[in-house]
């Protein structure tokens, strides 16, 4: 049988499109399902800063005396100097915290300071643009937050699967996220730093060996492109992201450190996070036990042995993970 004329009307979704199977019964696909084959990474991120963008002008509360004490108060000092009128706390007095994350908001101060001379707005645009600034310049930071979410969970789940749209789905409605993601907190840039970080960790060195599995010119194994049960048609790079798949596990452990290491500068708590996943690279734990009948009472001893190996990861993996961490750490 010949197949349906294609209706002009039909959208990118193909929503006027019956699809046809073997068995010759037309089967319509679920919006949210076109939708989902439809959307590529870059409509998904421009949507994401959209919706933070959205979220961060929308929150008027106050959560925490940190947004505005140990990032926008000294960012406002940097900006303008010491006789601008920032209030500055002890801690920022006596140089126990680090200055990137309140430079970042300094620069973006300093250019709506320039914006507002060369246009000459009143005092009233002037302090609405002030005070917009740092807030969208944070929807932007968590708006990556929230796309590399997406990303580590393709990463794991596979290209399209469900299991990635949903925690998409989760990180954009979750109210917690809405609360807070977009204010101007050390932890919430933290936060994206270590997403974006964890999707370039090499997963598959927690992972035995495969035989066959290739190897590239550093003697490291290639990361697969998903799990084994992943279809070969995801493992396809969608269009723009051909370089992200073509990056070799050096380049991308390389720029996970970078990342952590910055993370671990912004707040040094964050280290706890990286050795943990070092030690599942390192080391795995194994544990047996065995049941002994104690010959003077009716009762049994039950004795549990743990013992700890040599992980997963080759003797080559583990001695690059150490030298690319001195170099980047």
């Amino acid at each position: 049988m010949a197949s349906p004329a294609l209706s002009q009307a039909s959208t990118a979704f193909e929503s006027d499109v019956p699809q046809i199977q073997d068995d010759q019964k037309p089967v319509r696909r679920v919006p949210f399902q076109r939708a989902k084959e439809a959307a590529t990474s870059q409509d998904v991120l421009l949507f994401l800063i959209a919706f933070r963008t959205l979220n961060a002008l929308s929150i008027r509360t106050f959560f925490q005396p940190d947004e505005y004490y140990q990032s926008l108060e000294p960012a406002w000092e940097i900006a303008f100097g010491a006789n601008g009128g920032a209030w500055i706390t002890w801690e920022w007095k006596n140089q126990l915290r680090s200055a990137i994350h309140p430079a970042m908001f300094a620069g973006a101060y300093w250019l709506c300071a320039q914006v507002s001379q060369l246009l000459q707005l009143s005092p009233t645009a002037r302090d609405e643009l002030f005070l917009s600034a740092p807030k969208v310049l944070q929807a932007v930071i968590a708006a990556w937050g929230d796309y590399y979410t997406w990303k580590l969970g393709e990463r794991v789940y596979g290209r399209g699967s469900n299991e990635a749209w949903a925690a998409l789905f989760l990180t954009v409605t979750s109210p917690w996220q809405w609360f807070c993601s977009t204010r101007t907190l050390s932890n919430c840039l933290e936060t994206t730093l270590t997403v974006i970080a964890l999707h370039q960790w090499p997963w598959h060195w927690t992972l035995d060996a495969v035989s066959g599995e290739k190897v590239d010119e550093h003697g490291l194994r290639s990361d697969r492109c998903s799990d084994q049960a992943e279809e070969l048609a995801k493992c396809v790079p969608e269009k723009g992201e051909t370089m992200e798949r073509t990056h070799s596990v050096a380049y991308r452990l390389c720029r996970c450190l970078l990342l952590a290491a910055l993370a671990c500068v912004l707040r040094p708590t964050n280290i706890l996070i990286w050795i943990c996943l070092s030690c599942f690279t390192f080391w795995k734990s194994s544990a047996s036990g065995k049941i002994l009948k104690l010959p003077w009472t009716n009762g049994n001893l039950w004795i549990h042995v743990t013992s700890i190996a040599h992980g997963p990861a080759t003797r080559r993996e583990r001695l690059f993970l150490v030298l690319e961490a001195a170099i980047c750490g």
